[in-house]
């Protein structure tokens, strides 16, 4: 085309730039793009963006219009991407390749122009990444995107008025200043939105390592919790069997290192029966404690539901509350059940500690103010969202605390847990 104005042509070229930010902000989602975006990752990383460099080159220069002889085009886009990408030897290794690309598209005398300005751009935009990476970020990305293709701009002008092309070239001003500010904008919708994208999507993951961390500082707690509170108690009423019972006391000892064992072991999840198992031990010697009268041990754990996984400690401090706020708290016999099961026509795991006693009521040997309980609700909520609950219900003689839980696995071969 002889003429266009230059309404008509930033529009033309506008279009074109969407397509080429476009395609270089799909292709930043590869690992090794991201990377260099991010400012880290190997050399080698830098080969990707010479390639996408040498891509967008190519592919803007053969979107290009003809202007009054002048060949318009968005090639700088590409150079400027594997530069800020990569580092100077990357532009300059892309504007060599796009050069080369768009040189074999023009005469002869304008071809050594057009690829020294094309390496001109990559050179230039390399090194200010490199040493001032801020002119790279937010607003000043289109300004110093301009600044260098005014340079680039100033390098054809000279070579072209030097072979005496000036009639063709002065004239054809206006729409090289139209391109030089799309390729800015082109530039910096790239930078802008890339930088987003990789910013939100490292949020994201920042947050669920924070919420992982959250859990594993919340089990930690309960663990350092258990510890001190309980083994003291513990030792104390394998001395006191001992003399009377050696076998009962040797059993307790078993418990005991059966109970730290699993507590030391730092899963990330459990299989329900390792859970029960571990409940029982933490039950027998608290049962030694009290008096074998004092309380009874029920469990109700179908084969179907035993192999189903949750998250490591997740009766501990049930079954810890139902002995300290229930049978602990009367005279009289006690129980407390353990059951498990599959809701039916659901895939809802149901954990049920349900303590029973009789007798008269008895002053509180420690004091409670629920932490325990709310923990393991927030653990809950981190691990599920609002797909789990904690519940307690009074019953006649008690209270049952209810673990309701999405089952999200398998059942697990209990032979390797």
């Amino acid at each position: 085309m002889d003429h266009i104005e230059p309404a008509a042509l930033l529009v033309e070229l506008a279009e074109k730039m969407g397509l080429l930010a476009a395609a270089a902000l799909v292709a930043v989602l590869i690992p090794p793009l991201r990377n260099r975006l991010l400012g880290v990752g190997q050399r080698r990383d830098k080969l990707a963006a010479v390639a996408l460099g040498l891509v967008l080159a190519a592919w803007g220069a053969m979107l290009g219009l003809d202007v009054g002889g002048e060949h318009i085009n968005v090639r700088a886009i590409g150079v400027l991407i594997a530069a800020i990408l990569g580092g100077w030897k990357a532009g300059a290794l892309a504007g060599l390749g796009g050069g080369l690309f768009y040189a074999a598209l023009v005469d002869a005398e304008t071809a050594p122009w057009v690829l020294a300005a094309s390496i001109t751009d990559g050179v230039l935009a390399g090194v200010v990444a490199e040493r001032k990476p801020e002119w790279f970020e937010g607003p000043r990305v289109f300004v110093t995107s301009i600044g260098i293709q005014t340079i680039h701009l100033v390098v054809v002008g000279i070579g072209l008025l030097a072979v005496g092309h000036a009639a063709r070239y002065v004239p054809a001003w206006p729409a090289h200043l139209v391109k030089l500010v799309v390729n800015a904008s082109g530039v910096t919708l790239f930078v802008v939105v890339a930088r987003l994208v990789v910013s939100r999507e490292e949020q994201a993951v920042a947050l669920v390592e924070a919420r992982a961390a959250a859990d594993a500082a919340a089990l930690e707690a309960l663990r350092r919790r258990l510890e001190p509170h309980f083994l003291f108690n513990a030792l104390n009423v394998v001395r006191a069997t001992i003399r009377l019972d050696p076998m009962r006391a040797r059993d307790l000892i078993s418990d005991l290192a059966d109970l730290y064992r699993y507590l030391l072991s730092h899963p990330e999840q459990a299989p329900v029966e390792a859970e029960i198992e571990h409940a029982k031990a933490y039950l027998a010697i608290e049962r030694a404690r009290l008096g074998d009268d004092r309380l009874e041990v029920v469990v109700d754990l179908p084969q179907e539901v035993a192999g189903f996984v949750v998250p490591p400690l997740l009766l501990q401090p049930l079954v810890e509350n139902a002995v300290k706020h229930g049978v602990a708290r009367r005279d009289g016999p006690g129980r407390i059940t353990l059951r498990a099961r599959q809701e039916p026509a659901s895939s809802t795991l149901v954990i049920e500690i349900e303590d029973a006693a009789t007798g008269k009521p008895m002053p509180p040997v420690e004091s409670g103010s629920g932490i325990a309980l709310d923990t393991l609700r927030q653990r809950l909520a981190k691990r599920y969202g609002g797909r789990a609950s904690l519940g307690l219900t009074p019953t006649e003689n008690g209270m049952r605390a209810t673990v309701r839980l999405p089952i999200q696995n398998e059942p697990v071969d209990r032979r390797t847990s």
